[in-house]
């Protein structure tokens, strides 16, 4: 049986790729890969069941060819490459080299001429050829020693198949196709004749020469009519579907010859695209890796392990417990690695019948480890395991290392920095997964409940994963410049929020219930006055039905389409506002709705049984700007600027007596820190002289006096500073204002013509990042920003609103953090009855004894007033109340 040499149809099955697989599939750099991934997983497919001896892939170029010089509407209806699909072709070369298969692609010629010259060149080899196509264009090329393959259907096509299934040789396949034309390339054929009916007339005369030939002979007037007219057309077409295989090409054999995948490669790339699933077949696992994991659940073995842990000075520590909610869970068992590939568990819990140690004899033995500040502790999410400890009266202390945070500082646009997702990137490694342990869903069991032995691998791989990846990431950092923000902010940063977690906040469930009657009255009546604006009822919270009414019935103007319909989001609501009050009323009756049942209902549910408050999570590994995100309950959504935001707030109360809630807010801080990075001398001497900025602004923008400044004015002034921040367009500005389009475009101009620093900064920030591919915050947090110089300019312009925002926002973020830090310091050393509760992005929230409340203020002011150094001085403004509304 002779050897095989398949040749791959490429841009075909990158189209095939690209429309098969319709979820956004992106990298964690946010490009599109839903080509790439269809491809791989096609070339996967052909490589995993055929096996060819020798392959290659063959790809059109955009140079015009001789078809396009013959025929000018050539692939004339083509609409042109996706650009999403467009940026993909380089990435997916990239995958097709990583598996050693040259790429063959010629200046001037066809994807389909190409495969011809490849035939012919082969046709003298000892290999049986096998194009990997579904063009029936290729038909002509079938042969003895050619075979088609459609990977799609999963047919292979020969000669005789030809023949049997529509009676034709293949060198009568272009006189089929000359006949009837191709509409997807526009070549004309012959009017009035299909598919059907062109292989009649071949199985029938033989060519298309033949018909020409003998056209009073052919059945119908018409027919006859259109061959005489079209008979220079039907050669145009023959002449432009006939292949050639004229192509100079050199073939090198030991180059198409496919030997074992470059593994490396592939999964270097597999990474880089996200693209988990195929990097797991690939990488070690827990089943074939040679590891040393031992279960210590005797007192004997307890013993010698404790001999040697307290002669380390840095492991790697991780907790099984009961409960993802740190102040519920009871601890299963607890599991430490001090060298790769090696680690230990101690069960405290297990099936019945199982032998584990008495966490009351074990704990107390390791605590004086645990609590020593000088032998240091890494962990994954470690700030859990902080919690866990704590709630056993432990303290975990000499914390230097947090793989989740190590992964996210130098990737923060990733979506993920799970133990699973981290040790495939960095280790190539596919660990034991939960689920495989504990189930999914109502099957769903505690790690309590499962045989130890199994846990023991699970817990043993969590804590030696965690100590390789500390050992290989730290020269990560360094190398990054990202070791002093790692080392200085965000580790210290776990125990302040660990700190805010643990305390947690009162919630007067009375009040929210009292709430939530009135609640639902006023969205009854919001019901009516929408139902009253629109003129009849339908389902306000039926995206489709709320469309008919607003640009069908209504004809509101139709901003933006979705692949479902047109869009009825926030931003579309927002700007047809100002066109008619129902979009306005559809908005506050979504507020109230989301208010309702995030807070107002939900809230009462969340009262710890054994604390009496509320304890949500703060997250640093989740915002790509470096700002804390809370969850469960996210309590910094909460809006202050509306009634039923500050209604809610008013709920949340000090727990203790005679104490009141502080509340210390940056003044304008992301302005302050444009103006430190512009060096704008306006926006400076502003700050400087304690201005209002908005007032400010107004008065330079309108070329009048500050105190001639309207309300309005200062509106517009206030929109177009924060835009700045945001990378706010003409367009935004227009619908956050009212103003026209031209107002708003002249406006925007006029504030860069004025503020020359601000607009240098921009373009400065611009150029660096598509240089180098990042931006940088004030404490050198990074950000890579891909899209800057895409081809695709929404992208494009996305991408440079992302540079400018990370820069103001992500030090704005860094700098409240550097705050809170030194703030969890001076209160933890003593002297301040006081708590800090919330970080609310550039607020913070304390619980403060009255007794205290001058001392307390004070130490705060002074800590986030010179949290850092910027050319504007940093205002905090400060307020106290006996809620946390009185406190706003």
């Amino acid at each position: 049986m002779p050897e095989r040499f398949f040749i791959i149809d490429g841009h075909s099955h990158c189209y095939q790729a690209y429309y098969a697989i319709t979820a956004k599939l992106t990298t964690p750099d946010r490009k599109p890969v839903n080509a790439v991934y269809g491809f791989t997983r096609i070339l996967q497919k052909l490589l995993r069941e055929h096996r060819p001896e020798y392959i290659v892939a063959v790809f059109d170029t955009k140079w015009i060819t001789h078809r396009h010089m013959s025929y000018r509407e050539y692939k004339a209806n083509r609409k042109p490459t996706p650009d999403e699909l467009q940026i993909q072709i380089p990435l997916i070369y990239q995958i097709i080299r990583a598996y050693h298969i040259p790429i063959y692609a010629a200046k001037g010629y066809e994807a389909d001429d190409i495969i011809s010259s490849l035939v012919q060149k082969l046709s003298d080899k000892p290999v049986e050829i096998v194009i990997v196509t579904s063009d029936k264009d290729m038909e002509q090329l079938l042969s003895p020693q050619v075979r088609i393959f459609n990977i799609k259907k999963n047919i292979m096509i020969d000669q005789e198949v030809l023949l049997k299934e529509k009676g034709i040789r293949p060198d009568q396949v272009v006189d089929v196709l000359a006949l009837s034309g191709d509409a997807v390339d526009n070549v004309p054929g012959v009017p009035g004749i299909g598919n059907k009916t062109a292989l009649e007339l071949i199985q029938k005369w033989g060519s298309l020469e033949s018909i020409l030939a003998n056209v009073d002979h052919i059945s119908g007037k018409k027919r006859q009519e259109n061959l005489r007219l079209f008979t220079d057309q039907a050669r145009l077409s023959q002449n432009l579907l006939r292949l050639h295989s004229n192509i100079p090409l050199q073939i090198d054999m030991d180059t198409c010859k496919f030997h074992n995948i470059e593994n490396t490669k592939l999964k270097k790339l597999f990474r880089k695209f996200g693209f988990n699933s195929l990097l797991t077949d690939m990488v070690a696992t827990a089943k074939t890796e040679e590891t040393h994991y031992k279960l210590i659940n005797t007192p004997e073995r307890f013993d010698e392990f404790f001999d040697q842990l307290t002669k380390q000075r840095i492991f790697a520590v991780d907790l099984e417990t009961t409960n993802i909610n740190p102040l519920k869970a009871h601890i299963v068992g607890i599991s430490f690695s001090w060298q790769p590939k090696e680690a230990y568990y101690i069960p405290f819990m297990g099936p019945e019948g199982t032998e584990c140690l008495n966490p009351g004899t074990v704990l107390p033995k390791i605590r004086t480890i645990l609590e020593d500040e000088n032998i240091k502790k890494a962990g994954q999410n470690i700030k859990y395991d902080l919690l866990v400890l704590k709630n056993n009266t432990i303290l975990l202390r000499g914390i230097v290392f947090d793989s989740m945070i190590a992964s996210y500082l130098l990737n923060p646009i990733k979506r993920n920095h799970n133990l699973d997702d981290i040790a495939l990137e960095y280790l190539s490694y596919k660990t034991i997964s939960i689920s495989e342990l504990i189930g999914l869903g109502k099957e769903q069991i505690t790690m309590d409940q499962v045989d130890i032995n199994k846990v023991c691998q699970y817990a043993c791989q969590d804590a030696d994963i965690t100590f390789r990846l500390a050992n290989l990431m730290e020269p990560l950092l360094k190398k990054q410049g990202l070791w002093h923000l790692f080392q200085m902010v965000e580790i210290p940063l776990i125990y302040a929020l660990a700190k805010m977690e643990w305390n947690g906040i009162c919630v007067d469930a009375t009040i929210l219930q009292k709430m939530s009657g009135s609640l639902t009255t006023r969205l009854q009546q919001f019901e009516k006055e929408i139902y009253t604006s629109a003129n009849h009822e339908f389902n306000i919270g039926s995206p489709k039905q709320l469309s008919e009414v607003l640009f069908e019935k209504l004809e509101l103007p139709q901003l933006r389409r979705t692949k479902t319909g047109l869009s009825t989001d926030a931003n579309v609501l927002t700007t047809l506002a100002w066109h008619h009050p129902l979009p306005k009323l559809v908005l506050e009756y979504r507020q109230l709705i989301k208010l309702k049942n995030t807070y107002v209902d939900a809230l009462p549910n969340m009262i710890n049984e054994n604390t009496g408050r509320v304890h949500t999570t703060f997250n640093q590994t989740v915002t790509a700007t470096g700002r804390l995100s809370s969850s469960e309950p996210n309590l910094q959504n909460i809006p202050i600027r509306t009634d039923i935001g500050r209604q809610i707030r008013s709920a949340f109360i000090p727990c203790e007596k005679d104490s009141v809630f502080l509340s210390a807010d940056y003044s304008q801080i992301e302005l302050r820190i444009l103006a430190h990075f512009s060096d704008d001398t306006a926006l400076v001497t502003a700050f400087q002289q304690d201005k209002d900025i908005h007032v400010s602004v107004a008065s330079t923008i309108y070329g009048i006096p500050i105190e001639q400044v309207t309300s309005e004015m200062r509106r517009n002034a206030k929109a177009i500073n924060f835009g700045i921040i945001y990378g706010l367009n003409e367009y935004g500005l227009s619908r956050d204002t009212g103003l026209s389009l031209k107002d708003a475009h002249n406006f925007i101009n006029a504030y860069f013509n004025l503020y020359h620093g601000v607009k240098r900064f921009k373009d400065t920030v611009l150029e660096k990042a598509r240089s180098c591919g990042y931006v940088k915050t004030l404490f050198n947090r990074k950000r890579s920003i891909p899209d800057l110089n895409s081809e695709n300019k929404k992208r494009r312009n996305l991408a440079e609103r992302i540079a400018v925002n990370t820069i103001i926002q992500g030090s704005a973020a860094d700098l409240i953090k550097v705050a809170m830090n030194k703030i969890h310091a001076k209160l933890i050393s003593g002297g301040y009855e006081a708590k800090m509760l919330l970080q609310i992005h550039d607020e913070l929230l304390f619980e403060v004894k009255e007794n205290a409340l001058t001392l307390t203020r004070s130490m705060i002011q002074e800590e986030m007033s010179n949290a850092v150094t910027l050319n504007v001085p940093i205002k905090v403004n400060i307020k106290t109340g006996k809620n946390w509304m009185e406190a706003e």
